[in-house]
Parts: structure tokens; sequence; C-alpha cells
């Protein structure tokens, strides 16, 4: 498919003080993040970097970030039915990085995906022509700093990415239009935002829904816990044209508060607990819903090959009357939707039970394989089976088919070559549960992936 040629042009200005530009911004080529990947410890830095060799014949507060990302999936048994697609995803970003002073940056990055072979419609997550991807200004030091403010086009993770954040996974990923305030102390951080999801468009500049609007605090506390931090969190979403139990329009008023804990105990031990309660409503629905999980690791250090075996429970809560005014089903707000439930990406943090384990091996401090399992089942069975993007894709309002949903078997492999370029390869199969069969969703789920990243600095 042709593509207009790009033209990058920035505005250029003097500013006194000026001082060299690192390229350091937030996953700047938007490499896949997930635990299943060799950390940038493990990873040797690149002898080489193209862009490296641009940037040195730059001026100090100025230079270019570039990232590219190949990805062959597809799937069978879409929805748990007899449908299956098979494409080839390309995704490419540019970025500048303008830094005339030590507390003031901005960063300008665009993105253009494509999805070939992909049965129509080609639009977004798949694809996209050229977009404005992040465009924001720093004034401070926003990830270091005691103090920073981010304001424009910019990512959001929180929490881990389970209820806010940016979705790398897909090919055209989200953004958030926000206003970021930032406290770093040596004891606390301290975050309050407030956003608007872009909404992305196949062709010309996405922009965000007027009205539809998440503003959020989000602390760090780094010493109560020997090893650990402690993460407070408040979110408020706000979200107009949707509709009530009774199928009336409604705005959408809904508060999330949590608290998020995780840690290593011995360099040996780790967990991960995460509860939230959620109140408010929507038009003339009450909302009362609540989620939980718990991980706990273990890492053999001396083993041959260094290897972490792990449990988790999820849980988060289900509607037992979907015309009683009374909402109860969790909302995953805006989470990223790749590896927290499995690597399929078919089940969402809601009306849902969940129990998983898994073990990862690294063959080389850059190589790592690891396996899982996870049983998944309705923590409601009148509620909706809801998948990764929270849309409905069964429901028994009597509750007569069971709480079985599935049951999933994952492999996955991610070798990192260098910090600049990674490979992976993995394949997710469900096998539907009794749940699924009585509601006349009999297929089997099957996911395989092998993909290419390569940042270009």
């Amino acid at each position: 498919m042709s593509r207009p040629v790009f033209l990058y042009v920035v505005l250029l200005f003097a500013c006194g003080g000026a001082l060299p530009a690192q390229c350091i911004v937030n996953n700047p080529g938007g490499s896949k993040v997930n635990p299943n990947r060799p950390s940038e410890a493990e990873t040797p830095a690149a002898a080489f970097s193209p862009l490296s060799v641009v940037n040195q014949h730059l001026p100090d507060w100025l230079c270019f970030t570039a990232g590219y990302r190949t990805r062959f999936e597809g799937y069978s048994g879409n929805n748990f039915l007899s449908s299956s697609d098979e494409y080839l995803l390309t995704r490419f970003r540019l970025g500048a990085l303008i830094s005339p002073a030590s507390k003031f940056k901005i960063f300008v990055e665009t993105q253009d995906t494509d999805a070939f072979f992909k049965t129509p419609p080609r639009a977004p997550p798949y694809q996209e022509t050229w977009d404005l991807r992040r465009a924001y200004v720093d004034l401070g030091n926003v990830q270091e700093g005691h103090w920073g403010f981010r304001v424009g086009r910019q990512d959001l993770n929180f929490e881990d990415g389970r209820l806010v954040g940016t979705s790398y996974w897909r090919n055209a990923s989200r953004g958030w239009d926000a206003v970021e305030a930032v406290t770093n102390w040596s004891r606390v951080s301290l975050t309050a935002f407030a956003a608007s999801p872009v909404v992305l468009y196949s062709n010309g500049l996405s922009h965000h829904q007027q009205g539809n609007n998440l503003h959020g605090l989000d602390g760090k506390l780094t010493k109560l816990l020997p090893g650990g931090v402690v993460e407070p969190f408040l979110f408020w979403r706000l979200t107009p044209g949707l509709k009530t139990e009774e199928g009336t329009p409604g705005k959408l008023d809904e508060k999330t508060i949590g608290l998020r804990i995780g840690g290593t105990v011995r360099k040996v031990w780790d967990y991960e607990s995460e509860g939230a309660m959620q109140v408010g409503h929507l038009g003339t629905d009450n909302i009362h819903a609540w989620g939980w999980l718990g991980i706990g690791g273990y890492t053999f250090q001396n083993a041959r090959f260094k290897t972490r075996v792990f449990a988790e429970y999820d849980y988060a809560s289900g509607d037992k009357n979907p015309k009683d005014g009374a909402r109860n089903t969790f909302d995953t707000l805006y989470p990223n939707v790749h590896d927290h439930l499995g690597t399929a990406d078919q089940f969402s943090w809601q009306n849902l039970k969940t129990v998983r384990g898994g073990v990862r091996v690294w063959l080389r401090k850059n190589w790592i394989v690891a396996g899982m399992w996870g049983d998944f089942r309705l923590a409601n069975p009148t509620d909706s089976f809801y998948n990764s993007s929270g849309a409905m894709v069964a429901r028994d309002p009597k509750g007569l088919s069971g709480t079985h949903i599935g049951t999933e078997f994952d492999v996955e492999t991610a070798y990192r070559f260098d910090r600049n370029l990674e490979f992976g390869a993995g394949v997710g199969h469900i096998v539907p549960g009794e749940f699924l069969k009585h509601t006349q969703h009999p297929a089997a789920y099957t996911y395989p992936f092998i993909m290419m990243s390569y940042n270009f600095f």
C-alpha cells in the first residue's frame, strides 16, 4: 500500500544555557513491555546504532529517535467460533527530542502502521496512515527530578498497566492528550494527571473524544517495605454517551480507588498484589464493583539456567442482575491488553476468576523461554464473559451454562541480540470450557506470532 512521503518539520528556536539532549524517552521506539522479555541490564549495548552517527553531528540540544517493529500473527477460532485470519503487521515511529535548556524539553513522534494481507477492514488498531503519536513539552524533570510537568500527547502507564496503560502490543497503540504533574523524592513519588484517550483514525490527525476524561492520582512509597514499593492510586473516569441497564442514555461517573504492592525478598522471592474498589453511577445506575490479584514467584539463581516459577490468582466482580439498576461488573478502564492474562489476549479482568502458573527460563542473560498455564472461570454465572477489549462474547442471564470459560496453554520466547535488536515468538491456545460450549462458542482459539523490532538509536 502506497504511503505519502514523510516530511518532518521542527520549529527551532534559540534559548540560552543549552545543554546536551539525551535521546532517552519513555519507550521511544515502542518495544514490547513484557516480563518475559530480558531487561536492559541483562542485554548488551548495541555496538552500532545508525541514528547515533547522525545525532553526533547535530547540535547538543537536538537528537532523533526511530523504531521499527514487524510481527506476523494470526488466529483461529475468533470469539470461539470457526473464523480465522493471518496477516503481517509493521510499525514505524520517528521522533525528535529538543532540549534547549536543562529543564525544558520538547518531544514529537509520528507513527505509521500497516496490516498486510489482513481481512478488511484494515483500520486501527491494526493500520493507520501517518499520525501524531506523541507531542509533549516537559518542564522540570518528569522521570527523576523533584518536580516536573508534561503537557501534550503522551503515554500513561500505572499499576503495571493493568488499569491505565498505552497497550504497546497493539500495532497502533493508544495515546493520551494529557496534563501530568510529577514530584520525585527518595521515599515517595506522586503523579497527578488529567487526560483523554486518543481515538485513532485510519487517516488524518487523531483526536480525543470531547468529554471522555480520566483524572488520576498515583503514589509510590519506596521505603515502607524492604525491597518493595507501595502504590496507592485513585482514578476518576467520566465518559458520555453510554447506556444504563434499562437502555437509556447516561454519563459514566466512576471512581476507582486501590492499592498495589510489589517487591522482592532476598533476591529470590518476588510478590505482587493489587486490589481496587469502584463506586459511582452511570445515569440512574449505581456502581459497586471490585477486583483483586496476587502473584508470587521464586527464582532459582544457582541452577544451570536461571529459572523463575510463579503462581497467580485474579478475581474481578460480575453483575448478578442486568436489569436491577446496580452495576457490579468491574471496569478495567484502559489497560495494556497483552500478557496480563495469557499470551492469547482473550480475557479481561471483568467477571473473572483466574488461576495461573508458569515457568521462565534464562537460556542466556538476554534470551528467555517461558511457559504458562491458566484456568478461567466466571465470577458470576449470570454475567457475561468479556474479551480483552471489554466487549461481551457470551452470556447466559439464567446462569445455567456453568462457569468454566476455558483453559489456556502458552509458550513464548524473547531474544534481545542487543538493546536495539530483538526477536520474539510464541503461541497461545485456549480449550473452551462448559460455559463456552453451552453458549454456542465451541471452537478452540489459537494465536501464534513471530516478531522482530529494531531501535535505530
